[in-house]
């Protein structure tokens, strides 16, 4: 079982609320709250379960259970929990698309979440910690440009972000590069080859 210390440190180390972790273990704030402060000396082993799976299934790997302050923490590499892809597409078949591509690669594993519209995928973000984004630009309601502002307004470090438009134009290029992209890439040349190089590379 973990300690205290160790879901603390895992939330700092997620930047997770105590909100968040609950809503993801199925416990209430206040009985997290409790556990943290130590206030709840004996709690249900199932609960001290769920929140330690509510964290590994983020990334995280506890190690040296109860052996004091010496616990350790550290995310889990890709090659063993499988990167998170975040796609945010109002394209349906654009966001099987992309899940597919990325189903089939032989290097790497990866999950997926997906959100139709700029205001899910903002939620998506928060909820699901991606370690890339694939974001379209033209969307029903805000585009790509005004989800990554917001990010940008809310969070210093983002994941690296795989731009993709299919309303190509050198000002809209410029303007995604200077918002710091990890790649750019256009829907009528997109192959599977130059989409699996472009996540690779987002995420080496």
């Amino acid at each position: 079982m973990i300690h205290p210390e160790q879901i603390r440190a895992a939330r700092a180390m997620l930047s997770l609320s105590q909100r968040q972790l609950a809503k993801k273990a199925g416990v209430s704030v206040a009985t997290l709250n409790n556990i943290e402060r130590g206030a709840q000396t004996d709690p249900k082993i199932s609960t001290i379960t769920a929140i330690q799976q509510a964290l590994e299934s983020r990334g995280v790997e506890f190690t040296n259970a109860y052996e004091g302050a010496g616990v350790l923490l550290k995310p889990m590499r890709n090659g063993d929990a499988g990167a998170t892809v975040l796609i945010v597409d109002d394209s349906r078949e654009d966001r099987l698309l992309y899940k597919n591509w990325l189903g089939k690669s032989a290097h790497k594993k990866y999950r997926v979440v997906e959100a139709d519209n700029a205001r899910s995928g903002y939620g998506a973000f928060i909820e699901s910690h991606p370690d890339c984004i694939v974001l379209d630009f033209k969307m029903y309601g805000s585009d790509g440009f005004q989800m990554l502002a917001e990010m940008k307004k809310d969070h210093v470090r983002l994941p690296p972000i795989v731009f993709v438009t299919g309303l190509h134009n050198d000002v809209l290029k410029e303007s995604a590069e200077r918002q710091g992209v990890a790649a750019y890439l256009e829907k009528k040349n997109l192959t599977k080859e130059r989409f699996h190089e472009a996540i690779e590379r987002a995420l080496a």
